[in-house]
């Protein structure tokens, strides 16, 4: 009678250990049929996608007093043709290249080490009308500030104060290096801060991040990246503006005409202007972004038109025309085609 008391105990503590850690399977499956970049058929995980399919797990354990063990995994998978790797899919890279990270979390906030979304990602995420969507023409335009994710960040987020919270990373030295395509030489450690105000109707969000540099860049000692923007609900119509003012540009566009070794300075310059309106399961967003390299030598206007249509929860039907000025710094590297066109099916799981 003993041993079966204890056998049971056993069996309720494992299952109470059980309750208290779980890991969840999730993922993103997303193609589109139309025009992009003179190509017509299926896209997948191209800027004419709403999204890029992946697939990750995500896992919580609930260490006691508040304190919570964290985790996530995120590889992508391109639907064309099933290819892994990278961040897009590619069928070369890191396996697990759109995130890796461990951390904890409490009522203090929370801490991540890994590879991860930058805080000025996040901070640009809390305004943007399409849902940092492939296709955004701020994130075509202005990539989040030099870039969406960073390898070997450490990064801490505060707690909510009445919608306010801050998100802070770093990146050490001997882990961070600007690409040598840049002209830059050795780097002393990356940093990034976002801020984030979202209560009610209303999202402010600022960001800025900087590199340390020993060389190269036209002498400036620092590359810097910032933008600040918001959104409002108004209930029948959402709308969102945003400003940018960065030293590296979106989608490897290298500032105007190579100077020697500093063919990246001056960056890229800009603002966003959009809408979003909602009629019931069906919204239809328009967004608009004028961008300049801080050089003169070149500017122009992108415009992102996009349609969803909600199946459920988790699906959605989209169209999307995406218009790429000519003149625009980005042109060549992001759509090589001024109009370009899809129909596509996303499905979250």
């Amino acid at each position: 009678m003993k041993k079966s008391l204890i056998a049971l105990a056993a069996i309720a503590a494992s299952g109470l250990a059980m309750a208290q850690s779980s890991v969840t399977l999730y993922g993103v499956a997303d193609i589109a049929l139309g025009d992009a970049n003179d190509t017509q058929g299926a896209h997948s995980n191209g800027n004419i996608n709403n999204g890029t399919s992946r697939i990750g797990f995500r896992g919580v354990e609930d260490l006691g007093n508040g304190l919570k063990a964290n985790f996530q995994l995120e590889q992508a998978v391109r639907l064309a043709d099933g290819a892994t790797g990278g961040n897009g899919g590619s069928g070369t890279g890191a396996t697990f290249a759109r995130q890796a990270w461990v951390g904890l979390s409490g009522d203090f906030g929370a801490i991540r080490a890994g590879r991860q979304l930058t805080p000025s990602h996040g901070a640009t995420a809390a305004y943007e009308l399409t849902g940092t969507a492939n296709y955004s023409a701020v994130a075509l335009n202005f990539g989040y500030g030099g870039g969406s994710r960073d390898n070997a960040m450490i990064t801490y987020a505060t707690p909510s104060f009445g919608g306010f919270k801050a998100t802070v990373g770093y990146v050490f030295e001997d882990n961070y290096a600007l690409n040598s395509t840049y002209g830059v030489g050795d780097t002393k450690g990356h940093y990034d801060i976002g801020l984030v105000y979202a209560n009610g109707p209303l999202a402010v969000a600022a960001a800025y991040n900087y590199a340390e540099v020993d060389t190269g860049w036209n002498k400036k000692s620092r590359v810097e990246n910032s933008s600040i923007g918001a959104s409002y609900d108004f209930g029948a119509v959402k709308l969102a503006g945003s400003y940018h003012y960065n030293d590296i540009a979106a989608a490897g566009y290298l500032g105007g005409p190579t100077t020697g070794s500093t063919n990246v300075n001056p960056g890229v310059e800009g603002y966003s202007l959009g809408a979003s309106i909602p009629f019931g399961a069906f919204s239809l967003t328009a967004d608009v972004v004028y961008a300049e390299d801080r050089n003169g030598n070149r500017d122009g206007i992108d415009a992102v038109v996009e349609a969803k249509y909600a199946l459920s929860k988790r699906t959605f039907v989209y169209g999307v025309y995406y218009r790429a000025d000519e003149d625009s710094p980005t042109y060549g590297s992001n759509f090589t085609d001024k109009n370009n066109f899809a129909i596509g099916l996303r499905h979250n799981f």
